[in-house]
């Protein structure tokens, strides 16, 4: 059985360069970003454990990239989970720069044998 998608929240914290997804009012997951030079990378998230599988990594993915897309440099991504989040969404390909040679994959062994 699938877990039923989460009603999320997401919110941008420029103090601590979070981006922060909210069930409930309860943080639950968190994308950081770094902005150098005009340019924004998106580094890492995290999604509490009793969270995962419920759509909120990929909340957190999505709001990223609206928000920074806009500006005028492609955003680096150094993420997995986002890097996966732009490939089976290539409609973000033109707004970022993926570097996979900074970070270890995020999907799972059967996820990466399973068809696309």
């Amino acid at each position: 059985m699938q877990p039923s998608p989460a009603a999320v929240e997401v919110r941008k914290d420029e103090a601590t360069r979070l981006y922060e997804a909210l069930v409930d009012d309860q943080v639950v997951g968190t994308l950081a970003y770094e902005t150098t030079g005009g340019r924004a990378t998106l580094t890492h998230s995290y999604v509490d454990p009793d969270q995962r599988h419920r759509g909120i990594a990929s909340a957190l993915a999505r709001h990223a990239l609206e928000d920074l897309a806009q500006g005028p440099a492609k955003v680096g991504i150094y993420c997995g989970f986002v890097a996966d989040y732009v490939q089976d969404h290539p409609e973000w390909n033109d707004a970022v720069d993926i570097s996979r040679s900074a970070f270890i994959a995020t999907r799972t062994a059967r996820d990466t044998t399973s068809e696309r």
